[in-house]
């Protein structure tokens, strides 16, 4: 199946300033979607294996050719119905090609039984009977030319929403007892001071109730979740404090203050201590 790009792509005004990145971005998810037939939905998972940036993928949203999917996860092409073949359709093509390529396949392969001069002509299951070989001299290729291999096509599309066969599925519930909430609730607080984290979480409970996902799954809709949250409230991300020889947090610990602090190799290795720390 081809992905479709119009000719006027390089000139129109939503595309004609994208970045390089924005671009390729659009180009290598469009060529999935039409390859795994999902009709245009990009799910976020598969971002980075496009070598997608969030910058790439804001451009792409703010420009009108995605669409963000917050229910699935993911982002949907702008019309692409409009301008893209149906899924559906392109599925039972498919199956049509395959089904004719084996029909092709068996018709040829098939011993032949009576010759050109009306006698048996059965090679007792040896492709290297005469009666085959000058069939194939006789169309004038090849065998391994003349022999159509019909293309495998999966049966099924591949499944949208990701899960992890690896590890148990759990309610969002039970993810919030899990050690990995804890450590990302940390991470998310550290980056987003002014977000109300349990605000959000009930909000994320209810939207996700009844769900069953792995660890994994749920921690990073978790953390997307509250990225998306304070993007649309406006709240900027944090600066990271860096622990220095002579921060609060290291004079605390060291019991000095700004009158005793000094550059030893001390409160330097505290400060490195808790850089590595937080940075885990």
């Amino acid at each position: 199946m081809w992905f479709k790009v119009d000719d006027s792509f390089f000139s129109n005004p939503k595309t004609a300033m994208l970045s390089d990145g924005a671009t390729a971005l659009w180009l290598r998810s469009g060529s999935w979607s039409a390859q795994q037939l999902t009709d245009g939905f990009i799910p976020a998972r598969m971002v980075p294996m496009f070598r997608g940036s969030d910058d790439s993928v804001r451009e792409l949203c703010d420009v009108g050719l995605w669409e963000h999917d917050d229910e699935r996860d993911g982002y949907r092409f702008h019309d692409w119905s409009d301008y893209q073949p149906d899924g559906e359709e392109v599925d039972a093509l498919r199956r049509k090609r395959s089904e004719a390529g084996k029909r092709g396949a068996n018709s040829r392969w098939k011993r032949k039984t009576v010759d050109e001069n009306g006698k048996n002509g059965k090679t007792d299951g040896k492709c290297h009977g005469k009666p085959m070989a000058n069939a194939w001299q006789t169309d004038g290729k090849s065998m391994a030319n003349s022999c159509p291999v019909p293309v495998p096509v999966p049966d099924k599309k591949e499944k949208e929403e990701y899960s992890s066969s690896f590890s148990k599925e759990i309610s969002p519930t039970e993810y919030a007892d899990m050690a990995e909430k804890d450590v990302t609730d940390r991470t998310i607080a550290s980056e987003y001071a002014n977000l109300d984290v349990t605000d959000a979480w009930n909000t994320f409970v209810s939207r996700h109730y009844g769900e069953t996902r792995a660890i994994g799954d749920w921690t990073r809709l978790w953390k997307g979740w509250c990225q998306r949250r304070a993007n649309m409230s406006g709240i900027p991300p944090s600066k990271r404090h860096k622990h220095t020889w002579k921060c609060s947090h290291v004079l605390e610990k060291l019991g000095r203050d700004e009158a005793t602090a000094q550059a030893d190799g001390k409160a330097c290795k505290l400060a490195d201590k808790l850089n590595k720390e937080e940075n885990q």
